[in-house]
C-alpha cells in the first residue's frame, strides 16, 4: 500500500514537472511573461512534492534515497529543481532552466518507472555507512553541475551560430551572450569538479577500507578516475589558455556525455558499485 501510494506520488510528480518544462518551452517560444511566471510556481510545487516524496522514502525504508542507481536519479533530480529554482530567483536564464529540467524530468521518469521501488534494497543498504551515503551524494552534486555546464555549452554553441550567422532575433536576445554563458560553462564544471574529487577521496577510503585493493581494479572507479582527470585537464586548459573557449566548450560536451556512459552503463559491469546498490 505505501509502495503504491509512493508510486502514485511520484506519478503526480512528474506531471507537474512536465507542465512546468512545457511553460517554459512556451515562453521560449512566445516570450509570455505570465506563462514563465506559471511555469516557475509549477516547479516550485514540484520541488515540494519532491521533497515530500524523499521525506516519505525516508520514513518508510528509514534509509537515505541512495541506495541503487534510480534513487540516485530521484536524489538528482530534487537537486537539479533546487539549483533551478535559486537561479531563476537570483537571475533570469530561462532556456537554460528548460534545458536543465529536461535533464531532471528525464531522470525522474526513469526513477518513476523503474522495475522496483523498495524490493531487494534493505540487506544493500544496510552496508553503507556513512562515509559511503557522502561519497555518493558529492557525486550526484558533481554529476549535477556537470549537467548544467552542459545544458550552457549547447547554449553557447546555439548563440556562436547566431553570431556567425548574423541573425539577430528574438530568440537571440533572450539567451545569455557567448561570453556568459562560456563562463557558467567554466565555473560550474569548477565547482562539479572539486566536488567529484571530494567524492572519489571519501570512496576510496570507504573502499580500501570495505574491499582492499581490488578496489583499484573496479571498472567504475577507473572509469570515474578517468573522467575526474579529463576534466581537470579542462580546467587547467581554460585557465593557461591552451585551446581556444569554442573547441573547450566541445570538450566540456565530450566529458559530460562520458560522466553519463559512466553513471548509466559502467555500474551494470562494476562489482563494488553492484554491491553496494549504486
Amino acid at each position: 500500500m505505501q509502495e503504491i501510494m509512493f508510486i502514485r506520488l511520484n506519478e503526480l510528480i512528474l506531471l507537474f514537472y512536465f507542465f512546468s518544462i512545457a511553460c517554459y518551452f512556451f515562453d521560449f517560444i512566445k516570450k509570455f511573461y505570465k506563462v514563465r511566471r506559471i511555469g516557475f510556481v509549477t516547479l516550485g510545487v514540484v520541488w515540494v512534492l519532491q521533497t515530500i516524496s524523499l521525506s516519505f522514502y525516508i520514513n518508510v525504508t528509514k534509509q537515505v534515497p541512495l541506495g541503487n542507481i534510480f534513487d540516485v536519479f530521484f536524489a538528482l533530480a530534487w537537486l537539479i529543481i533546487s539549483i533551478s529554482i535559486v537561479i531563476s530567483v537570483i537571475k533570469q536564464i530561462d532556456f537554460s532552466i528548460f534545458l536543465f529540467n529536461l535533464i531532471g524530468f528525464v531522470f525522474i521518469a526513469m526513477s518513476t518507472f523503474q522495475p522496483m521501488h523498495y524490493h531487494g534494497t534493505g540487506e544493500k543498504l544496510n552496508l553503507i555507512n556513512e562515509l559511503l551515503i557522502v561519497h555518493v551524494t558529492f557525486a550526484i552534486i558533481s554529476y549535477a553541475l556537470f549537467a548544467f555546464a552542459f545544458v550552457n555549452s549547447i547554449l553557447y554553441l546555439i548563440q556562436y551560430k547566431n553570431l556567425k550567422q548574423k541573425r539577430f532575433d528574438q530568440k537571440y536576445f533572450r539567451i545569455a551572450s557567448v561570453a556568459t554563458l562560456e563562463q557558467i560553462v567554466f565555473y560550474s564544471s569548477l565547482i562539479g569538479f572539486l566536488f567529484i574529487i571530494l567524492s572519489i577521496i571519501l570512496g576510496a577510503q570507504w573502499g580500501f577500507n570495505a574491499l582492499g585493493l581490488n578496489i583499484l581494479i573496479d571498472p567504475k572507479v577507473v572509469m570515474s578516475i578517468i573522467i575526474t582527470l579529463l576534466y581537470g585537464i579542462y580546467i587547467i586548459f581554460r585557465v593557461k589558455h591552451t585551446l581556444t573557449k569554442h573547441k573547450l566548450i566541445y570538450f566540456n560536451i565530450i566529458l559530460f556525455c562520458l560522466s553519463m556512459v559512466n553513471l548509466f552503463f559502467a555500474s551494470h559491469v562494476s562489482d563494488f558499485h553492484q554491491w553496494t546498490g549504486i
